[in-house]
């Protein structure tokens, strides 16, 4: 078992057909396989499947990223970036374990440690 796995069990899940726009805040785990716009604030974990897109803003305690992100992401412990994850835009982090593959492109900012 690796270190990011997240056995909290799902609160939703978006799926790969959905659209969505505004803000979102939840508690628990989140999955996103179809395409957000918008905020997203959590103090929990945020999941981007390989097919999911956020555009916009998300600021959230964890997070596992095997989509896209374009916009402004923040987390605050933990980003996971899987080989087929994507960032583009301003990235605040505590951690990241960023897998072969997986991209990064715009200013990173990574403090080795949970940001306030």
């Amino acid at each position: 078992m690796t270190r990011h796995k997240d056995e909290t069990p799902l609160s939703a899940v978006m799926g790969p057909d959905s659209h969505y726009e505004g803000d979102l805040a939840f508690d628990g785990r989140v999955r996103v396989d179809g395409h957000f716009t918008g905020r997203i604030y959590s103090e929990d974990t945020l999941e981007i499947g390989p097919g999911g897109l956020i555009e916009g803003e998300a600021d959230v305690a964890r997070a596992i990223v095997s989509g896209t992100v374009r916009g402004k992401m923040r987390v605050r412990e933990l980003l996971v970036l899987q080989p087929t994850g994507h960032i583009e835009g301003n990235l605040d982090a505590g951690l990241v374990e960023l897998h072969q593959g997986g991209v990064i492109s715009g200013e990173v900012r990574i403090v080795g440690k949970e940001l306030p």
